[in-house]
């Protein structure tokens, strides 16, 4: 997406920017930095309508901004961000004397289904379910906006989300490979979710109820009978 010599300029500049979020836009023309506009720099960014109109005209090509002392994973407002736009974002995270490398998404490139680490809103359970429907079935399921921990807030995205992409919910006995499993994992709403395989096998992304990244917790086929006592929903994609 971009050289390795305009990440690290874009690393320091972070750090140069902190504790406010710093914008870079990516156009035809090439990467500049441009004015947060936001009456609260410190965790959200907006941009000028000159800065917007010029992107337009250049061609936008991608975003990127930064997380003072935050993770490096979007926030609902990214991803609705991100969605909008159409390109693929960029985030870092930084403190006053260094920033992360840059972790996109929105991008074309969909990581190996098995073997993935954990990263809330890029590499989390649903993002792993839409990659399987993409990349195994054609099949293009929406992205949900999501803030860490959204479950804690009581809402329901996980149903309400596969209601509304189409999908119909089957008795257990029915569920064939292919299917997706919903189940409540010490939460009072469903907050996880997978792909039934055959042979009594399942695809999901094993997350981390403490941290919005966790390296050590990789997407996997394994036996779905542990987590069967937790599953509230088969579902089958009907279009």
């Amino acid at each position: 997406m971009i050289s390795k010599e305009d990440e690290l300029l874009i690393r320091q500049q972070a750090a140069e920017a902190y504790p406010l979020e710093a914008v870079w836009l990516v156009t035809g023309s090439g990467i500049r930095q441009v004015e947060n506009i936001h009456d609260e720099p410190e965790s959200h960014f907006r941009l000028s309508r000159e800065d917007v109109i010029k992107a337009e005209i250049e061609g936008l090509l991608a975003v990127i901004h930064s997380h003072p002392d935050r993770e490096d994973v979007p926030s609902a407002a990214d991803m609705r961000g991100q969605i909008a736009t159409d390109v693929p974002w960029g985030l870092l995270s930084c403190d006053a004397e260094a920033a992360s490398p840059i972790r996109w998404w929105g991008t074309e490139e969909r990581p190996p289904l098995v073997g993935r680490p954990f990263v809330h809103g890029v590499t989390d359970c649903y993002a792993l379910i839409r990659d399987f429907y993409w990349l195994e079935k054609g099949i293009s399921l929406p992205e949900y906006p999501r803030d860490w921990q959204w479950w804690d807030q009581g809402q329901n995205l996980f149903v309400e989300g596969f209601e509304r992409a189409g999908f119909k919910q089957v008795k257990s006995e029915e569920a064939k490979p292919g299917d997706v499993w919903l189940a409540k994992i010490r939460s009072k709403v469903v907050n996880h979710g997978g792909i039934l395989l055959d042979a009594g096998l399942m695809l999901h992304q094993i997350g981390s109820p403490k941290h919005p990244v966790d390296h050590s917790r990789l997407s996997a086929r394994e036996p779905i009978g542990r987590y069967l006592q937790f599953v509230t929903h088969w579902l089958r994609y009907e279009g």
